[in-house]
């Protein structure tokens, strides 16, 4: 994932050097062109996100905190006047999260135990025009994972449940296809989950973000 996240923003910074110094040599007395969104649709996000995750069963309550990353991806087209379709792919992680157990146990894991959360599902994003301020909704299905980068034999994977993100932010163009902008984000995804054993939890995230947004449309 480490590698996809470098590569995709890499990707982004080259074309977007290329497009701007294409966007800025216009000719004198030539205006810029009027931007609208048409065709194919790619947005990538990536920034802090913060909140909780919860894990309760019959014999104890648990939540997971503390501040972590999230990597967004939006792909799809156009459909209508400033509205767009879209697959959605989210990522998230915290790193050494903070511990707290319903008996009053509480501590902080060590950075190389990472919980994550992803979700693959699909939306929609509207944008209000001339403004760019844009508003976005996707659902699918989302699980959590512990990662141990010290022994990846401990690494475990929940069973998947309902998920949801929605988002809204403002970006700016910086060539005629390439726009750069801020967003604000809320997801959460809430599933049961059975190990195995007689055991049954239910795990239940709120997170909020904010995530610098990159645009291609």
């Amino acid at each position: 994932m480490k590698q996809l996240i470098f590569s995709l923003l890499a990707l982004l910074a080259v074309q977007s050097i290329c497009a701007q110094r294409a966007f800025s040599g216009l000719s004198p007395g030539q205006s810029k062109p009027v931007h609208e969104h048409q065709g194919i649709f790619l947005s990538m996000s990536l920034g802090p996100v913060f909140g909780k995750i919860s894990d309760a069963t019959s014999s104890y309550d648990m939540t997971f905190s503390g501040p972590g990353a999230k990597f967004d991806v939006k792909l799809g087209g156009v459909i209508g006047k400033n509205l767009i379709l879209h697959a959605t792919l989210l990522s998230e992680i915290i790193a050494g999260p903070k511990i707290a157990i319903s008996n009053g146990t509480s501590g902080k894991a060590n950075d190389n135990l990472n919980i994550g959360e992803s979700m693959l599902g699909g939306g929609v994003t509207y944008y209000l025009a001339p403004s760019n301020i844009f508003f976005s909704g996707s659902v699918g299905l989302g699980g959590y994972s512990i990662i141990d980068n010290t022994n990846k034999a401990n690494n475990v994977s929940t069973q998947q449940g309902f998920s949801c993100q929605l988002k809204a932010g403002k970006e700016w163009w910086i060539s005629p296809r390439w726009a750069i902008g801020i967003a604000f984000t809320y997801s959460k995804t809430k599933l049961t989950n059975e190990p195995g054993g007689g055991v049954s939890e239910k795990l239940n995230s709120n997170r909020f973000g904010i995530l610098l947004n990159a645009t291609l449309n």
